[in-house]
């Protein structure tokens, strides 16, 4: 089994685990492969396992890498949206999207920049605060907005990214420590990426139609 599916503390998959150094576990990872596969980055079950998937799978869509990241991980984490909607325990991609590799040029750039962001909005959490919002209900019905901002970080919308990109991040982290409070605040957020995404999409359509 990889490194960086090891186990944690008394109940693995379902402890709170911090997505920081998870990433610092995927990064190890890939120096010592040169590379990682999507398949390779979502073995955890459990919630702490679809917490992990929603991290790794969004950050590539939020930092400036080069590719169509924004359409192949979106696609990802719309998968991922659509299994928790039927309370799925552990995240399966498509062998074709599973096997699909990410340089490690690619990891480090993610983790270099991502990982800030994601110290940061750890900074404002507290374990256990309404754990009843990161349960097995609470993830299904979490799968709806995940699923709509998969849909818009799929999307070719000039840097229409990274507003939906930070809710879902911010919902990752919320479900992988067990802060309810802060999965009702990454709602908030969510909407606001919508608001976003209108107003680029609204303003990309104005300039199209000026241009032409």
């Amino acid at each position: 089994m990889m490194m960086m599916s090891r186990q944690h503390g008394p109940a693995a998959g379902d402890d709170i685990v911090r997505g920081s150094g998870f990433l610092l576990e995927v990064l190890e990872t890939a120096r010592l492969r040169g590379g990682i596969s999507i398949g390779e980055l979502i073995g955890r079950r459990g919630r702490i396992g679809i917490a992990f998937t929603l991290l790794v799978l969004c950050l590539p869509t939020l930092v400036p890498l080069p590719g169509p990241f924004g359409m192949v991980f979106g696609t990802c984490l719309a998968f991922v949206a659509v299994q928790m909607l039927y309370g799925a325990d552990r995240i399966w991609l498509p062998g074709f999207i599973a096997r699909r590799t990410v340089s490690l040029k690619v990891v480090e750039t993610m983790v270099r920049l991502g990982r800030p962001w994601v110290l940061k909005l750890e900074s404002w959490l507290i374990a256990g605060r309404l754990p009843f919002l990161t349960g097995k209900t609470a993830r299904m019905i979490l799968a709806l907005p995940i699923l709509v901002l998969a849909v818009l970080i799929s999307l070719p919308i000039p840097f229409g990214n990274t507003a939906p990109a930070l809710a879902i991040i911010l919902i990752a982290i919320a479900l992988a420590e067990r802060d309810g409070l802060v999965v009702i605040f990454s709602l908030f957020v969510a909407a606001g990426a919508g608001v976003v995404t209108y107003y680029l999409v609204t303003a990309a359509g104005n300039l199209l139609t000026w241009a032409f």
